[in-house]
């Protein structure tokens, strides 16, 4: 049997609310990508065909993250914010704008 491992050891409450802010960041950007059939679905492994409405939510919900953290986030924070909403605007702006 091996030792339970707390893998938050050694790091400040501050850094963890860091890194779970980023990870609800990347996860919320990811599962837009994927309804817009720009990421394979991790169970299927596949690409799915997009829905743009399921993609507007998460894209929503990171915007509405961003206007209620403005100005109480790190710079880390920020910039994984905004990387992400400029990365899934365009793929949306590319989905609303394909033709097919």
């Amino acid at each position: 049997m091996t030792p339970d491992v707390d893998p938050t050891e050694g790091y400040t409450l501050e850094q963890i609310h860091s890194m779970l802010f980023q990870q609800l960041v990347v996860g919320h950007s990811q599962m837009a990508l994927m309804l817009m059939g720009r990421l394979e679905n991790p169970h299927t492994g596949e690409f799915e065909p997009a829905q743009p409405e399921g993609a507007k939510v998460f894209i929503d919900q990171l915007e509405m993250l961003q206007s209620k953290t403005r100005g109480n986030l790190t710079a880390d924070e920020t910039d994984a914010l905004t990387r992400a909403l400029a990365a899934v605007h365009t793929a949306f702006a590319e989905i609303l704008n394909d033709p097919h």
